[in-house]
């Protein structure tokens, strides 16, 4: 199912419009892809991510869940998340304890530990309380921060150096 920018979708390839990154999410079937048109043709770019909703917003869950694939909770957890991929938490979603992903989105509220994140979104109308370690962090107008942050450069390769033995002679 393509289609070219500004078309309709069609019956079956419903588009949302979602606050990750500034991506579109295709909602239906992983790995859709959303082409792109070029001087009248079209031509098909990388497949945009599909947020698997992980929580609804009646689930309430106590304990520690991962996630392999770009992942939405609107509901509420009290433990441990791990994500390797996008982690969402909605307008509804409530999540305490910790959470270690590479790239969160907050619209909803945090309380607790975000850990070993390259990227943290903080939209209006998200809060995170407690602390956060990132690379990169961005806080919108409305968003709410409350409490400490560490902005660590991203790693590169770790060179250990040992002292030289002196030679006896």
């Amino acid at each position: 199912m393509f289609r070219k920018r500004g078309e309709e979708p069609r019956p079956g390839m419903k588009l949302n419009r979602e606050w990750t990154t500034g991506e579109s999410i295709a909602t239906g079937k992983v790995g859709a892809r959303e082409p792109v048109a070029v001087s009248g043709a079209t031509e098909v770019v990388a497949p945009v991510p599909v947020l698997r909703p992980a929580l609804g917003p009646e689930t309430s869950v106590t304990g520690r869940l991962s996630f392999t694939m770009p992942t939405r909770i609107d509901g509420k957890l009290r433990g441990e998340v791990h994500a390797t991929e996008l982690l969402l938490i909605g307008e509804q979603g409530y999540v305490e304890g910790i959470v270690r992903t590479p790239k969160l989105v907050v619209l909803g509220e945090v309380r607790g530990e975000v850990r070993g994140a390259e990227r943290v979104e903080i939209g209006s109308g998200g809060r995170i309380m407690g602390s956060i370690e990132t690379i990169s962090l961005v806080v919108q107008e409305g968003g709410c921060l409350d409490g400490d942050c560490r902005i660590a450069p991203a790693r590169g390769n770790v060179h250990v150096l040992r002292p030289v033995p002196a030679s006896g002679g």
